[in-house]
């Protein structure tokens, strides 16, 4: 599909070769290319001249007398100057007639594009829901940041987005996020504004860059104007097979439906993972997993333990609100545990006191990976999951999960009732990106949880 480049280099040439001409008739081939009534948009255009040509996103505008025409390229429309002598082509749908004798055609192989007749005006309503232009003042850093903000998607959905910035298409949302060291399907909302600038700076450089050099032409879309386009030479990422930077391979994968290309060296992926699952499910066993091929897991369990030792602050908190489970200086952990699991409010205030503690350290240890993981069994139930940007969901059958709990010393009655007293599995499902049976045997476990990274990880 033409981009912003593309539709300026044709807006350009249009300009150096039709300003002033008068179109003397208007031929409809094809009627559903024309927004309104055909025969209307013919007449109404007859004896008007291209005085005036602007683009508005990925719209091409010309005004007249007292009106303007709006056509929009769409995937592989484009404009022809010819003799009336030349053979017409089975996919011309619209002819102007013009005052010199020649011929302006609209091509069109899949009959995407679009025209249409609209008052002239100084604003035009009709693009009124379309984002700002990106060479223009309102485009700026404190702009993304606030569009940013409450965009959980991919940053690349988001450049796609007309709303968010007019013009931008696939081929250069690729390279400016490859400029900018981002990676494709970083959640726009989890950019900072130093990415934020990158994005500004690189969208103006880039497709400034583009225009100087005519668009790219790429697959089935080039300038039929006597305009080829030549800025798929200077290309860093799009449709490339080694990275220009470090030498690395280049990736395609989809986001949001779309081919997406980029360097996993230099645009590292930012996320945040959290690992859940049920009681005796072997999410241990996945977080062990993921911890041996390198990456960073924090264990919640584990630094909970680390809050009920002396020196901590946590500690000190246990013994201020709950003095009955001290004997002296020393914490009875089974009384604390008992009451509790027994005293819903009790159990309620040990949180309030311990899961602050928990949030600061895994939010300190977050910053320091671009992928993170972290072991948190009461991740819905704690309110946890807000931190994350995915969820892998450990589950196993109840008969398989009671046996586990066995082989750790913890009798049955008791194994029953934790499985019973956890939220159902059926709660957290839908809340989850990943899910993994752990059914079968340590083996499967692993090819599953290998299946589940290359998932979330591309």
């Amino acid at each position: 599909m033409p981009e912003l480049p593309e539709v300026e280099t044709v807006l350009n040439t249009l300009r150096l070769k039709i300003e002033g001409r008068k179109i003397l008739s208007v031929r409809v081939l094809f009627p559903k290319i024309i927004e309104g009534d055909p025969e209307e948009f013919a007449e109404r255009l007859k004896g008007h001249t291209f005085l005036r040509f602007i683009r508005r996103g990925k719209y091409l505008l010309f005004e007249m007398e007292d009106l303007t025409l709006v056509s929009h390229l769409r995937m592989e429309g484009k404009y022809y100057i010819l003799p009336p002598s030349a053979p017409i082509d089975k996919h011309t749908h619209v002819i102007f007639s013009l005052d010199d004798g020649s011929e302006l055609r609209y091509h069109d192989v899949r009959k995407f594009g679009r025209m249409e007749i609209i008052e002239k005006k100084e604003n035009y309503d009709i693009f009124k829901d379309l984002g700002p232009e990106p060479f223009s003042a309102a485009f700026d850093t404190a702009y993304c940041l606030e569009y940013f903000k409450d965009k959980k998607i991919p940053v690349k959905e988001v450049l796609l987005d007309q709303h968010f910035v007019s013009g931008i298409g696939n081929i250069y949302a690729d390279e400016i996020l490859f400029e900018s060291r981002i990676h494709p399907k970083t959640k726009a909302s989890k950019l900072n504004k130093r990415e934020a600038e990158k994005i500004v700076e690189n969208t103006r450089s880039i497709l400034h860059k583009a225009i100087e050099a005519g668009g790219t032409t790429i697959r089935s879309y080039a300038s039929s104007l006597g305009v080829t386009g030549l800025f798929q030479l200077s290309l860093s990422c799009h449709e490339q097979k080694i990275c220009p930077v470090c030498q690395g391979e280049i990736r395609k994968i989809r986001v949001g439906g779309r081919g997406t290309y980029f360097c996993p060296n230099c645009q590292k992926q930012k996320i945040a993972i959290a690992i859940t699952g049920t009681i005796g499910s072997g999410k241990s066993t996945v977080s062990a997993y993921i911890r041996d091929k390198g990456y960073p897991v924090f264990d919640c369990d584990a630094y909970n333990r680390e809050l009920l030792l002396k020196d901590h602050a946590g500690y000190r908190l246990i013994k201020e609100t709950f003095p009955e489970c001290f004997e002296g200086e020393e914490l009875d952990k089974k009384k604390l545990s008992s009451i509790v699991f027994t005293n819903k409010k009790k159990k309620e205030k040990l949180e309030s006191l311990l899961h602050p503690l928990i949030i600061g350290k895994m939010l300190e240890e977050k910053e320091e990976s671009n992928i993170f993981f972290a072991e948190v069994p009461l991740l819905y139930e704690g309110g946890f999951e807000t931190l994350f940007d995915k969820v892998i969901l450990v589950t196993s059958k109840r008969d398989i999960a009671l046996q586990r709990l066995e082989k750790r010393g913890v009798d049955q009655k008791e194994a029953k009732r934790r499985i019973r007293n956890q939220m159902p599995f059926k709660n957290k499902k839908d809340r989850a990106d990943e899910i993994i049976y752990n059914n079968s045997s340590l083996e499967d476990l692993y090819q599953r949880t290998e299946e589940c990274l290359e998932n979330l990880l591309c």
